[in-house]
């Protein structure tokens, strides 16, 4: 009788175990697919969330444009830029003194000589001509300056102490304009008063004769 009341609780207590095994397994399953479906949906969430703050790309296109080709050319643009300023320079310089020199040599009588057909050439008309080899003079100069290695180092290594350069802002400029102005001003009006009184002075000491 004992022996078998033993089985029988022995009987109830494997059964108790296994439904609870039974039981928990749901619970767990949950856990895991709650767990899964956070690890599916962080991509979508971090996916949607530049969406959200993004801004209008219409907008900044131009900005994203301007700034790649900035990036693209670095100090290369300041180059470029020294360069097409010494050409223009250049050929406004050679321009004017080859219209000078041309215009002086028309005076010459030997020159009207030798060479008839360019004594008889108009004043306006040797401007012209003088500023368009003057343009072409440079433009070949410059070129060939440009391509020479020693100029182009040493116009990199310019144009890269340009670059660690900081610029004032545009605030910053109007700022220091309207400083400038006001002292200036105020200078102004200060020597004015100053001028005014020492011939006020000045007028009473001649003027009593003192």
């Amino acid at each position: 009788m004992l022996g078998t009341t033993a089985m029988a609780a022995q009987r109830d207590k494997d059964e108790a175990r296994k439904s609870g095994k039974t039981a928990a397994a749901p619970e767990t399953a949950q856990d895991e697919a709650g767990e899964s479906s956070l690890v599916v949906r962080e991509p979508d969430d971090l996916a949607e969330a530049p969406a959200e703050g993004a801004a209008d790309p219409d907008a900044t296109e131009e900005e994203t444009d301007e700034e790649a080709a900035a990036r693209q050319l670095g100090t290369d643009r300041y180059v470029m830029a020294g360069f097409f300023a010494a050409s223009i320079i250049g050929a406004y310089v050679l321009g004017r003194a080859l219209h000078g020199i041309w215009a002086e040599l028309s005076n010459k009588d030997w020159f009207s000589r030798a060479v008839p057909a360019f004594a008889a050439v108009s004043d306006d008309d040797k401007s012209t001509y003088a500023t368009v080899l003057a343009g072409l003079i440079a433009v070949v100069v410059t070129l060939r300056t440009y391509r020479r290695p020693d100029v182009r180092v040493w116009t990199d290594d310019v144009a890269s102490e340009l670059m660690k350069v900081k610029w004032p802002t545009k605030k910053e400029v109007s700022n220091s304009t309207m400083v400038v102005i006001a002292a200036s001003a105020a200078a102004t009006i200060y020597l004015a008063l100053l001028d005014r009184l020492w011939s006020f002075v000045t007028g009473i000491v001649y003027g009593t004769g003192s």
